[in-house]
Parts: C-alpha cells; sequence; structure tokens
C-alpha cells in the first residue's frame, strides 16, 4: 500500500472516530429548534455572517476560523469564546457557510463537554437554498471576537 493511501486511510480513522458522536440535523429540523428557542452559533468569519446569517432571535457569532495573512486558520480562541457565551447545558445548534466548520465545531464543543450541541448539515447556503428566513443586519444580542 503506497504511503499516501496509507496516510489518507489514517486520517480518515481519526476524522470519522473524532466526530462520532457529532448529530448533524437539517435546515428545516433546525429551524423547527430555532422557533423553540434554540440558541444558533454562527461559526462563519464576521465578514460571512455580516454578508447574512439565519434569522434566529438568539444568535451568536464566534469566527471558527480566523482570516490571516497566511489565510485560515483556527481561531485558538473558539472554546474559551464560545465557553463565555453559552453553558455545557445550553441547547446550541452550530452553523456555518456549507457544513464543514460546522461539523468540526461540533466536535470540539462536544469534545470540551458540550452536552446538547447539534450540526446544521448544509450550512447557510442550505438554509438560504430552502428559502429559509435570514436577516442582513447585526443583531443587538450578538456576541464577537474582533
Amino acid at each position: 500500500m503506497s504511503c499516501c493511501l496509507v496516510f489518507l486511510l489514517l486520517l480518515l480513522f481519526v476524522l470519522c472516530s473524532s466526530e462520532a458522536d457529532v448529530v448533524t440535523i437539517d435546515v428545516q429540523a433546525a429551524k423547527s429548534l430555532i422557533q423553540t428557542y434554540h440558541n444558533y452559533l454562527d461559526v462563519r468569519t464576521v465578514e460571512e455572517f455580516l454578508k447574512g446569517h439565519v434569522d434566529a432571535a438568539n444568535i451568536f457569532n464566534v469566527p471558527y476560523m480566523l482570516d490571516t495573512p497566511k489565510g485560515k486558520v483556527k481561531n485558538p480562541n473558539f472554546l474559551k469564546d464560545v465557553s463565555f457565551v453559552f453553558n455545557k447545558e445550553d441547547h446550541i445548534i452550530v452553523g456555518c457557510q456549507i457544513g464543514l466548520r460546522s461539523l468540526s465545531a461540533t466536535s470540539d464543543l462536544l469534545a470540551e463537554g458540550f452536552k446538547n450541541v447539534k450540526d446544521m448539515g448544509g450550512g447557510y447556503v442550505e438554509w438560504v437554498r430552502n428559502k429559509l428566513p435570514v436577516i442582513h443586519k447585526w443583531p443587538k444580542n450578538n456576541y464577537n471576537k474582533i
């Protein structure tokens, strides 16, 4: 077996095992939960968030990745910032642009001891594709580490 194939299989195993506890829900289920006052954690960049975001009463933007001159890097304060906003018992739906960052962020939150966290599959793109309500302004209760 080639070295690259072994590496790829090992990476796939690590990713699958680290996200085994993640529950992914579709945007319709997320909308229903949001309407029952679940918190929505948008893990996109500030710029993405400001272009438009899910219409939710309890929405917070804490970027999982940060834009740097060298490209995107994982926010080293992500868990600390989320812990500032939420306690580990809060019900949280995590969303991003297409569903990749939210999957990783949800996995990290579960590993940190958050108990009621769900990933929104398809992200904001799927939300918009389903013609669900969006907002193009900054909500008053938003926390963001800039």
